[in-house]
């Protein structure tokens, strides 16, 4: 046992010194080639990854954060996020509230969504404002609620008489629109009718929101009871939908119970509206192939070549007495020592490239994060780079096979 692990370390060794001969003295151009070849497959893996898992772990419904959603039945995961004129749930607050009580949901909101049309100066637009009852981990239209002031005051048990904040968040697309910016006041116009009055709302915050996409986005966020008071709606305490975060997966039993007519929509089931699980599976495996075949090419053609210029080498390790078995391992050991230094270096390539990617796309189409660098996908990118030596590890050996020892030796 002791003398076989002697020959393994030996000829592992050996392939290792064989690198460094070639890359000193007689073949440095084409080690150098192999080793960015490799770089270059792992860097485009890594990359191409990080674009895999940033669209897969992008929000599930776009502008939201939630873990359930009770919408009217004739809601689909597709309209859900921008739900407009349809259907509506009413008694939000009580059931909201009910909800919030329950120990394993971390907070509970109806959101109200609706066209309206926001007045700064001689400037009008019309955009799109949600109306929850706000807590600090709160995303609706891609904007944060925690600017907001907790809770819902204005709603007080349902007399609508608590205090008005007149708060709104708006996101930055919305403030280009008015040429407005943080405490700052904007005229909320309500449409004709009863009860309903326009309103001037302070803005508290400009946000470039949670979600990519939403920036550009004319969007604005405020307490519920304020937009049902503006819209004439206070007496049916109504909303679009009631979004859920919840710790535990027993709660969804209940949420289907509590209006008739709804349904309760989860996070996966809306995960096609933000990013398309199975296209970032596709890319994720296209990246994969695509970097294990370069990678192996460029090995293949590079090593193969010295393989080839060096027969004799080969041609008298077998006369030594090298068994196959132990050129195999030459072999890998060679592959190995290159795939292992291109790997470490494209990883590196593959994460300024994510960097360069998220600051370019940031740029110009107001993606914040559309690739992500985690320490899974370096792993992962070095399980690549030992694929592209296992793969080119046969082809290589069967180059050493070739021809005879005599006419190699008087070559």
């Amino acid at each position: 046992m002791g003398e076989r692990l002697t020959r393994l370390r030996g000829s592992a060794a050996l392939g290792v010194a064989v690198v460094v001969q070639r890359l000193r003295d007689t073949a440095p151009r084409r080690i150098v080639y192999s080793v960015l070849g490799v770089a270059l497959a792992v860097g485009l893996f890594v990359l191409v990854a990080g674009v895999s898992i940033g669209l897969a772990t992008e929000s599930a419904a776009v502008g939201s954060n939630a873990d359930y959603w009770i919408v009217p039945e004739s809601e689909s995961s597709a309209t859900l996020p921008v739900s407009v004129g349809g259907p509506q749930l009413g008694g939000v607050h009580d059931v909201a509230a009910q909800l919030g009580a329950r120990g394993d949901v971390r907070y509970a909101s109806p959101v109200a969504v609706t066209l309206a049309e926001l007045s700064r100066g001689n400037t009008t637009e019309y955009v799109l404002v949600f109306g929850v009852v706000a807590h600090p981990e709160l995303t609706a239209g891609g904007l944060s609620a925690a600017p907001l002031t907790p809770g819902d005051p204005h709603y007080a048990n349902g007399t609508y008489g608590g205090p008005k904040t007149n708060e709104m968040v708006i996101s930055s697309g919305t403030a280009q629109l008015l040429e407005t910016s943080a405490d700052e006041t904007v005229l909320f116009g309500a449409p004709d009718g009863p009860g309903r009055e326009p309103r001037r709302m302070t803005v508290i915050n400009v946000s470039a929101g949670s979600t990519p996409g939403f920036d550009s986005v004319p969007v604005a966020l405020v307490h519920l009871s304020e937009l049902q008071a503006i819209m004439g709606d206070t007496d049916r305490d109504s909303a679009d939908q009631m979004i859920v975060a919840a710790d535990s997966t027993a709660v969804r039993d209940d949420l289907e119970t509590i209006y008739e007519r709804t349904e309760v929509v989860t996070r996966s089931s809306t995960a096609g509206v933000g990013s398309d699980a199975d296209l970032a599976l596709a890319v994720g495996g296209a990246g994969l192939v695509v970097s294990l075949v370069v990678g192996s090419l460029f090995v293949a053609t590079t090593i193969g070549l010295e393989i080839r210029r060096d027969r004799r080498l080969w041609v008298t390790l077998s006369a030594l007495g090298f068994s196959a078995h132990s050129r195999v391992l030459v072999i890998i050991s060679q592959t190995g020592v290159i795939t292992l230094a291109g790997g470490v270096i494209g990883i590196g390539i593959g994460r300024v490239a994510i960097a360069v990617t998220n600051a370019g796309i940031g740029r110009y189409m107001d993606e914040a994060t559309v690739a992500v660098f985690r320490l899974d996908v370096a792993l992962a990118a070095l399980a690549v780079s030992a694929g592209i030596a296992v793969l080119t590890g046969p082809y290589l050996l069967w180059l050493t096979s070739r021809g005879t020892a005599k006419a190699d030796l008087t070559a």
